[in-house]
This record gives C-alpha cells, structure tokens and sequence, in this order.
C-alpha cells in the first residue's frame, strides 16, 4: 500500500459523517425544518389550519411547501405562540377549566366589593351634605338675626 493510499484511506469520511451530512443537505441546515419535522402530525395540521392552509399539509415537510405557505406558517406560529402566552400556569390548571359557569345565588366578589365602594361613597356624600346642611341653616340664621 502506497503513501497516497493510506492518506485516502485517513481521510474517508466515516459513515456516521456521511449520514449526518446527507441529513444536513436535506434540512439545508434549517433549524425550522429540523423542528417542524421533529413535531407530529397533528401539531402540524394545527399550525397549517392557523396558517389558513389544509390540514392535511401536516404531513409534508418544510420545504415541501412554497415561500407564501412557509411565510404563512411562520407569521401563525408567531399568532399561536402569542395566543400562549395569555394562558400562565394558572389558567391552565385543571380547577380553571371546570368550574361551575351558572351564576351562584348572590351577588359575586366584585359586585359585593363594587356594592360596598358605592355605599362608602354614599355615606360620604351623606356627611358632607349634612354639613352643608348645618352651615346653610346657620347662614340663614345669622342672616335672619341681621335683619
């Protein structure tokens, strides 16, 4: 075996290197088609229905589909994401979901809180109208004795 042999034999590439530059190729190192291949079926169907596309382009891959179907994608996703995030942890929470929607004899929390903010408020109303009350009567008095 010659020198040039073994030099070509030293730079083979191992299988593993071919498959994972094969693999490369074919997601032209996309990070969003790696992770679109990666989702099943029906998230992608989800998505692609978000994206105003059928939903059986769920099972295509990324690059199966045009520019305009790709920027669709993407700006849904974008919309999903955004609508994810209005529900924390908390909402998510099975006690959120399945409680009692039908109205509960009496009044609720804020209508109990918003009855007792207007009855402070009258009574404050109340009061300052007694001493206008008091100082117009004593007015009139004073106005009366001047007379």
């Amino acid at each position: 075996m010659n020198t040039a042999q073994i030099f070509e034999l030293v730079q083979q590439p191992s299988a593993a290197e071919v498959a994972l530059a094969e693999m490369r190729a074919q997601f032209g190192r996309n990070g969003a088609a790696s992770r679109w291949s990666r989702l099943p079926t029906r998230a992608r169907a989800v998505i692609c229905y978000a994206a105003g596309l059928s939903t059986t382009y769920g099972t295509r891959e990324l690059d199966q589909f045009d520019f305009d179907q790709q920027e669709a994608i993407r700006l849904a996703l974008g919309e999903l994401l955004a609508t994810l995030h209005e529900f924390d942890g908390g909402v998510l929470h099975r006690r959120e979901w399945h409680r009692t929607t039908r109205r509960i004899e009496g009044p609720t929390r804020s209508e109990r809180e918003q009855a007792e903010h207007e009855n402070k408020q009258r009574a404050l109303l109340n009061e300052k109208a007694s001493t206008l009350e008091g100082r117009i009567a004593a007015l009139r008095k004073a106005a009366g004795n001047g007379q």
